[in-house]
């Protein structure tokens, strides 16, 4: 399940890094999902007739596996879930914070239950389009026997396919101060070695400060509500085509590395 990572991290990864009157930064970049490293850590659930239980979410959670929706505490996103059942093999997650939904995830388990498909739908944007990702996950780990398909070991296995919005960002420098967008309306101006700085329309307050590692390589550190949250190491190449993101979960120690290019 994304739970709103992939776009947080296209969010927060692309800066400039010079402030020259042209920076290679500057323009229009499409993520290349081909080109993703995904961690080999599982996503690891519990689903019986009774509970759902997510142990190796950052923060663990879990809610009675009902169809109705119920309080969960300590996540940044959501702060309250409902487990649906479609069909004996088709899951949906639906999540609100604040009672407004903010994300519908639905999951389709292969009928020999290695496998699932994930689409993810994105209902909170800025500018209030829907943005959808898919990806697909491998089995890792059996589940407990009798209980439902998705209980067990999950690894994932790739992004295979995101709507427009979600694919490509637009930069701008000025002076030194430095200008992001992307299709969904979220959007941020920062000032490189400053102090950190909200990204607008994010839905839990998230906050991006900038570093340059040298000409051509940032780091990009996020933290919310004052606490660590991820890190993004970002490297043009020489031609100012290409550019490398390394993204960084911080509370779960895992990262996740992908191309952009130049459009």
């Amino acid at each position: 399940m994304r739970h709103i990572g992939m776009s947080v991290a296209l969010a927060a990864i692309i800066l400039p890094a010079t402030a020259s009157a042209q920076s290679v930064f500057d323009g229009r970049w499409r993520v290349d999902l081909g080109s993703t490293e995904l961690p080999k850590k599982p996503w690891v659930v519990t689903l019986n007739d009774r509970n759902f239980r997510c142990a190796s979410c950052g923060t663990p959670w879990g809610i009675p596996a009902d169809g109705g929706f119920h309080k969960v505490a300590g996540q940044n996103y959501f702060d309250e879930a409902a487990v649906k059942r479609i069909d004996p093999r088709t899951i949906e997650f639906h999540y609100r914070k604040g009672g407004r939904l903010v994300e519908t995830d639905r999951i389709s388990i292969s009928a020999d239950g290695k496998t699932f498909t994930s689409v993810d739908t994105d209902h909170a944007t800025p500018n209030g389009e829907l943005a959808v990702y898919r990806s697909t996950a491998r089995r890792s780990a059996d589940g407990a026997p009798g209980a439902h398909p998705l209980d067990g070991s999950w690894v994932t296995t790739s992004y295979d396919k995101g709507s427009d919005n979600t694919m490509t960002v637009t930069m701008r420098m000025e002076g030194d101060r430095f200008s992001f967008a992307d299709g969904t309306g979220s959007h941020y101006t920062a000032t490189l070695g400053g102090p950190p700085v909200k990204v607008e329309g994010d839905l839990a307050g998230r906050m991006i400060a900038a570093k340059r590692l040298s000409p051509n390589a940032l780091q990009l550190d996020a933290s919310i509500g004052g606490k660590a949250d991820s890190r993004m190491i970002v490297t043009v190449a020489p031609d100012g085509k290409k550019m490398n993101v390394e993204a960084t979960n911080v509370k779960q120690a895992v990262t996740t590395r992908f191309v952009a290019y130049k459009q």
